[in-house]
């Protein structure tokens, strides 16, 4: 049987943009309705919650939204991650497989048509629940087109102690990007979603305040703001505009529940800090 030929051509296209080595980042007509826009959002525990700023934010919008964030996961790899597509990779104490690059191959494979092989895996080892190669999932009926990717990580890495690496490494090609380190995994995540999906609109949002507050959040707060300017990437600020402080959940867990994890009302707290945002850059030009 002979394939569909608009399915031919999508599949070129795809490993055309596989092979492009410019990720650039293509900028919608402003100012622009998000009414029935689809938002994805990918993250931890701060971000997976059903009634997170995720939620806050795409009921606000009338945006369809597709939460990929799993609790625990961290911006970085491990030394011994393997390609996972599991839509919970922890496996009892083990949670080396549950970090942001698992959640992009995961929309990778809603953005690639089905049956072509996905490149970016190459070389990589897999989890033994994880086909190999890695391919696209998307049927040609998918309606699946993501004008926002909002990722929201990096809390855990602050605590796991995790490498922020050198700023240097984002003038060399994306490939050779460390994953291990948090200016690596922001300069992979954010080069391997505009070559796919180039008209995507990705958004970093730093770490929230917490309490106690590991030393290196800031450090990594930084970093992440650093790599978004760099790479040309919106980035919110929502350690510092949140107003979410250190000061006040070490007296009462005003608006974290346990030190770290919102409630209602921190979620709604963070969801207004990203709509102001969006409304500032994309509705009100």
């Amino acid at each position: 049987m002979k394939a569909p030929i608009h399915s031919i051509l999508t599949s070129i296209i795809v490993l055309l943009l596989a092979g492009c080595q410019s990720q650039d980042q293509v900028q919608p007509k402003l100012p622009v309705s998000l009414d029935g826009k689809q938002l994805v959002a990918l993250g931890n525990s701060i971000t997976a919650p059903d009634d997170s700023w995720a939620w806050v934010t795409a009921q606000y919008f009338g945006m369809t939204l597709t939460n990929l964030a799993v609790s625990g996961a961290h911006l970085t790899d491990y030394y011994n991650t393997c390609v996972d597509t599991n839509e919970d990779p922890r496996y009892n104490e083990d949670n080396t497989n549950n970090v942001i690059s698992n959640q992009i191959f995961r929309l990778l494979q809603m953005i690639v048509p089905a049956g072509t092989v996905i490149p970016e895996t190459d070389g990589e080892i897999f989890h033994s629940e994880t086909p190999s190669p890695l391919t696209g999932l998307r049927d040609p009926d998918s309606t699946f087109t993501p004008f926002f990717v909002i990722i929201s990580c990096g809390t855990n890495d602050a605590a796991g102690l995790k490498a922020i690496g050198d700023i240097s490494q984002l003038d060399n090609p994306y490939q050779e990007a460390d994953r291990k380190t948090i200016y690596g995994a922001i300069y992979w995540a954010v080069s391997v979603i505009r070559k796919y999906s180039p008209s995507t609109q990705i958004i970093l949002l730093t770490p929230i305040q917490r309490s106690p507050l590991p030393e290196r959040l800031p450090l990594i707060v930084e970093a992440i703001q650093r790599a978004g300017e760099k790479l040309d990437c919106h980035t919110i600020d929502m350690y510092n505009e949140s107003g979410i402080t250190t000061e006040v959940e070490s007296q009462e867990h005003k608006y974290l529940y346990d030190g770290l994890h919102p409630n209602a009302e921190g979620s709604r707290l963070m969801g207004q800090t990203v709509i102001r945002h969006l409304q500032e850059w994309y509705t009100s030009k």
